[in-house]
């Protein structure tokens, strides 16, 4: 019988060495990592550029519709798309109308119209999930889609749609902003467009 001398460095690399099972795992788990990034990249619109809707009456505070300076914006608003500064919109989304509110669909009509795009109005302010998961389902794959919500719950929308770094709230003076999502990589990155459409605007 051969009796073979176990040196401690390979008794080290031995016992230091992952099991076979669990290094198996980890491989099964980058390859679920990465075929998720794919299935996001292919899945997700070339460009999200979600908004809050323009300005309201800051003394009618039971008023559903845009003050005179938000009808102003909402009028503005198609110039950035149809000027070159912005890519032209395919799709175009706006919170459900409601008895408090027609603000996000007042927002985006000149713009629809100027387009000849369908507003899709099917879902709540507070539905950010349900909507992210229309908006990522592949539908809209390499398109670019506007979305227009209520302050209070952009954050909300922002991180369904992947955003995890997403501020955690929308300054409620702030009507001339507009975030912008792009995937890059499979990971969701956002960047703040400013409008320049009204006197006054934020630089």
């Amino acid at each position: 019988m051969k009796f073979y001398r176990i040196t401690p460095l390979l008794l080290l690399v031995v016992l230091s060495a992952p099991p076979l099972c669990n290094v198996e795992a980890h491989g099964a788990t980058l390859s679920a990592a990465v075929a998720h990034q794919g299935d996001v990249v292919r899945k997700a619109p070339a460009v999200i550029f979600l908004m809050r809707h323009a300005e309201k009456s800051l003394t009618e505070d039971k008023n559903p519709d845009l003050s005179p300076q938000g009808f102003k914006r909402a009028q503005a608003l198609p110039s950035l798309f149809l000027n070159g500064t912005l890519p032209r919109p395919d799709v175009i989304f706006a919170t459900a109308p409601s008895k408090h509110s027609n603000r996000p669909i007042e927002t985006v009509t000149p713009l629809a119209q100027a387009l000849h795009v369908r507003i899709n109005n099917d879902y709540e302010d507070i539905e950010a999930a349900p909507l992210a998961k229309q908006v990522l389902g592949g539908k809209y794959a390499g398109k670019v889609v506007v979305i227009a919500w209520h302050h209070g719950e952009i954050p909300n929308v922002a991180r369904a749609l992947g955003v995890m770094d997403a501020p955690k709230k929308w300054d409620a003076d702030i009507f001339d902003q507009i975030w912008k999502i792009q995937y890059i990589d499979g990971k969701a990155e956002m960047t703040v467009i400013h409008e320049h459409l009204l006197p006054g605007d934020s630089e």
